[in-house]
C-alpha cells in the first residue's frame, strides 16, 4: 500500500507502533481443517454519533458517508475478507452489485494495490476468492449474473418457507441452496451450522444492521471489527450498528485489542477497535 504510515497500539499495553499493512491479516480460524472450531465476524465504520451510514440527498439511497470512507479503513476491510472462508451479504447487496451501485466489487479487490492478499490466500492455501452467502427471504435474485460477475461459489441462505416455485427457479440457475431456518427468514444459528456443514469455518458479514441483528439474537457473532472515526456526521436519515427491538440478554463483548489512527483527513483521526463476544 501506497500510505506506509504507521498506526499506534493502545491495548493491549505496551503502546508501541505497528505497521497498518498486515494488522489484520491474520485468519480468526486455523489450524486442522478436522478442527470443527468457527469464527463468525463483523466490519464496520462509524461516526463519533453512530452513523454507518447516511441518505444520499441524490439517490435516496443510504451508503457509507464519503466523510468517514478512506483508504486505510478499506485495506483493513480487504484484509478481513483476505481472512475469509465465506462472506454473507444481503439479496440488496447483491442486487445493487449487478446494478453497479457498489463501490467495489466483493472483496478481494483485484486492484493491484491488494494484490499481497490474494497471494497471502495461495500461500495459505486458499482460494483466490472466498465463496458467497446472500440471505434472501423471497428468492429475488439475478442469480445467473451474479455467478457471472462474482466468479466464485455462490450460495443463497433462506427458510424452509419460501415459495417452491421461487426454489425451482433458482435451482434452475445453477444455485446452491442452503435451507437455514424452518420459517420464512434466516435463522443465524441454522446458518452457521449449514455453512460449518459446506466445510467453511471463518465466515464474514458484510452486510448490514439487518444480518447483524440475525446473527447476534442467535448468539452466533464472534467478533466485531470497529472503525470509528473522529468525526460528527448528524443527518435525519442515517442507519446505525443495530436496528430492532432490544436484546434480551443485551450483547456484551470484550475489548481485544484498540489502535488509533492519528491522521485520516487533516485533523481528524480513527481508531481501530476488535471486539470479542464473551463467552465465545
Amino acid at each position: 500500500m501506497s500510505d506506509a504510515r504507521p498506526v499506534l497500539r493502545l491495548y493491549p499495553p505496551p503502546q508501541r507502533e505497528v505497521d497498518l499493512a498486515g494488522l489484520y491479516l491474520q485468519a480468526p480460524v486455523s489450524g486442522s481443517p478436522d478442527e470443527r472450531s468457527v469464527c463468525v465476524y463483523t466490519n464496520y465504520i462509524a461516526s463519533l454519533d453512530g452513523r454507518i451510514a447516511v441518505e444520499d440527498a441524490t439517490t435516496g439511497r443510504r451508503g457509507v458517508p464519503k466523510q468517514l470512507a478512506n483508504p486505510r479503513d478499506w485495506r483493513l476491510f480487504q484484509e478481513l475478507a483476505a481472512c475469509a472462508d465465506v462472506l454473507l451479504v444481503s439479496a440488496s447487496q447483491a442486487r445493487e452489485l449487478i446494478q453497479g451501485k457498489t463501490r467495489d466489487n466483493l472483496p478481494v479487490s483485484a486492484d493491484p494495490a491488494y494484490a499481497d492478499l490474494g497471494e497471502w490466500r495461495l500461500q495459505q492455501g486458499l482460494p483466490r476468492q472466498p465463496a458467497v452467502v446472500i440471505l434472501s427471504v423471497n428468492l429475488n435474485l439475478p442469480f445467473e449474473e451474479l455467478s457471472t460477475v462474482l466468479r466464485r461459489p455462490v450460495y443463497v441462505a433462506t427458510g424452509r418457507r419460501v415459495d417452491a416455485g421461487a426454489v425451482r427457479k433458482l435451482e434452475r440457475t445453477g444455485a446452491r441452496l442452503l435451507y437455514a431456518g424452518e420459517g420464512k427468514t434466516v435463522d443465524g444459528r441454522r446458518l452457521v451450522e449449514q455453512l460449518v456443514e459446506q466445510g467453511f469455518r471463518n465466515i464474514y458479514s458484510i452486510a448490514g444492521p439487518a444480518v447483524l441483528e440475525t446473527l447476534l439474537r442467535a448468539r452466533v457473532l464472534d467478533r466485531i471489527y470497529l472503525t470509528q472515526v473522529h468525526r460528527v456526521l448528524g443527518g435525519d436519515s442515517y442507519a446505525t450498528l443495530f436496528e430492532g427491538p432490544l436484546l434480551q440478554p443485551a450483547a456484551d463483548f470484550a475489548l481485544r485489542a484498540l489502535y488509533y489512527d492519528s491522521q485520516v483527513d487533516g485533523e481528524c483521526g480513527q481508531c481501530f477497535g476488535i471486539y470479542q463476544a464473551k463467552g465465545r
